[in-house]
């Protein structure tokens, strides 16, 4: 894929439950095209996924389920029970993840497109933003909303949603990265109005900047 191929890249990001897949679809609508990370994830640990043979040797069989392939409530659980197991878990899952995301980022056509990274603020700590990315959006959501969504949505103990929160990065810490901020307390309607607002802004941006130039020097190659 040469440069001038290649769409540039818009990371979207956010913390657990607040609508980052809501608004990523809300892109979609808009003609954009989407590369998820989580979605990825699942396709590399469901039924016959590329990583489960990695992740048994690591987790053990009891996380893993005939039908499903990796039991993520029960990977929940035993995260939560022995936290260096998640590094062990991000090393076999994030270098397979990469392939994939580069692969399909090359492969993206449109003015740009959109990469959906939940973790982007906790893999990127204080390092300066890859050149191969041309903004950051964040969905941004108030703490009290967003544990009613998670636990609507995926129902645990609260001191099991408390240790996974309390792993990821906070509110501040993502907001630092953005350029652009989607506010998701409110409805879909809402979301999907601050999308078009924006991927208009985002056209008008492409159409500003110099043509010599090219966000995405390169596709990712660090993680996910």
């Amino acid at each position: 894929m040469s440069n001038a191929q290649a769409s540039p890249v818009v990371v979207l990001t956010g913390g657990l439950g607040s609508g980052k897949s809501t608004a990523a679809h809300c892109f979609v609508g808009l003609g954009i095209t989407v590369v998820d990370a989580d979605a990825i994830v699942h396709e590399l640990t469901g039924p016959d996924g590329a990583a489960l043979a990695s992740l048994r040797l690591l987790l053990g069989e009891d996380c893993m389920s005939p039908s499903a392939g990796l039991d993520r409530a029960k990977v929940r659980q035993a995260v939560f029970a022995e936290p260096g197991l998640r590094r062990r878990l991000e090393a076999v899952l994030h270098p397979m993840v990469q392939v994939i995301a580069r692969e399909q980022l090359e492969r993206a056509m449109g003015p740009y497109c959109l990469y959906v990274v939940p973790l982007w603020a906790e893999t990127r700590g204080d390092q300066p933003r890859p050149d191969w990315v041309w903004k950051v959006v964040v969905v941004d959501i108030d703490q009290a909303r967003q544990r009613s969504r998670v636990l609507k949505r995926t129902p645990m103990p609260n001191e099991t949603l408390e240790g996974i929160l309390a792993a990821q990065a906070n509110r501040d810490e993502r907001l630092a990265l953005a350029d652009h901020v989607i506010n998701n307390n409110s409805d879909e309607a809402s979301l999907l109005a601050q999308v078009q607002r924006l991927h208009a802004e985002l056209l008008q941006g492409l159409n500003e900047r110099p043509t010599t130039s090219h966000p995405q020097s390169k596709p990712p190659t660090d993680r996910p």
